[in-house]
């Protein structure tokens, strides 16, 4: 499961970006980490990420600015602007509504998020990396849930109005559900899957009754049993995470008494990139197992 030597120079670009997103990088500093020549890493980082290395990080920063927009409502947006590492709220607001399409006031009352999604549509290249994988018993768990249909970067939004959702009703409290695991079970690999095909449960562990609403939000009960469980240290993306799982499929069972148990993967979300860098989100890869059959 090797991946290219180019793949691994760009990977560790990509984690440098996001341990220090507010640093003005020259394309100097950045081809150096890579260890290539200036002119030759513009191109292959583009054609790898797909956006030059510039892009790449003024993305990573408006996505942060996006969360603390909708998450942190205490926060003026000001505070928004110079946390996100621009030298003035017009800065901010300039570029943000160039990326948007949005103002950054008008995306904190109503956000786009198709538009918002379309634009980290990119690929951070996987970098091989060595797993651990245990093997747990878990009960089963009531979650308050809702299903998110179609492209899978849009599934914050389906996240924003069961986060919504929930406080609204005063289910949990806005810090309460900064400090709770959210569950992804998704049908599917988004990237090999039509986007119209594509469905995702957003759960988040609640032991109370969710009241009948019109808005999708649901109590359901997650079963429990075995589960091959791998923790993975990094941006939450498709690719990385699909890395992992075909390392437990193809690597780890194989050399085991488990088989995959036919159930979907849960993915565990432990902290939230509203506190963390993305090279520090910490999700546990969940996948049902059971034994071997003679």
């Amino acid at each position: 499961m090797a991946t290219s030597s180019v793949e691994e120079k760009i990977n560790r670009v990509c984690y440098f970006i996001e341990e220090q997103p507010y640093e003005d990088f020259s394309l100097q500093d950045l081809s150096e980490v890579a260890e290539l020549s200036k002119y030759h890493f513009q191109r292959v980082f583009k054609s790898v990420v797909g956006v030059t290395p510039h892009r790449y990080i003024l993305l990573s920063r408006l996505r942060r600015a996006s969360f603390e927009l909708l998450y942190r409502r205490d926060l003026k947006i000001i505070d928004v602007a110079i946390s996100a590492g621009f030298e003035s709220p017009e800065a901010f607001t300039r570029a943000f509504t160039r990326v948007f399409s949005q103002t950054p006031k008008a995306f904190r009352n109503r956000p786009d998020w198709s538009k918002w999604a379309r634009e980290f549509d990119i690929t951070i290249p996987v970098r091989d990396r060595q797993y651990n994988v245990n093997v747990f018993d878990y009960p089963s768990i009531k979650c308050a849930a809702i299903t998110h249909r179609g492209f899978y970067l849009e599934g914050l939004k389906t996240y924003d109005a069961l986060f919504n959702f929930i406080v609204k009703n005063q289910y949990l409290t806005r810090e309460q559900l900064k400090a709770t695991p959210l569950l992804i079970i998704p049908n599917a690999n988004p990237l090999k899957i039509e986007e119209s095909e594509y469905t995702c449960e957003h759960c988040i562990p609640f032991e109370g009754e969710i009241a009948p609403n019109d808005e999708g939000v649901s109590s359901v009960m997650l079963p429990g049993g075995s589960f091959a469980v791998l923790t993975y240290v990094g941006p939450r993306e498709p690719n990385g995470i699909s890395h992992a799982i075909q390392y437990i499929l193809n690597e780890w069972m194989p050399q085991t008494e488990w088989e995959w148990g036919g159930r979907p993967a849960a993915f565990v979300y432990d902290n939230s990139p509203l506190l963390f860098p993305d090279t520090e989100l910490i999700t546990h890869i969940c996948l049902p197992i059971e034994p071997k059959t003679q």
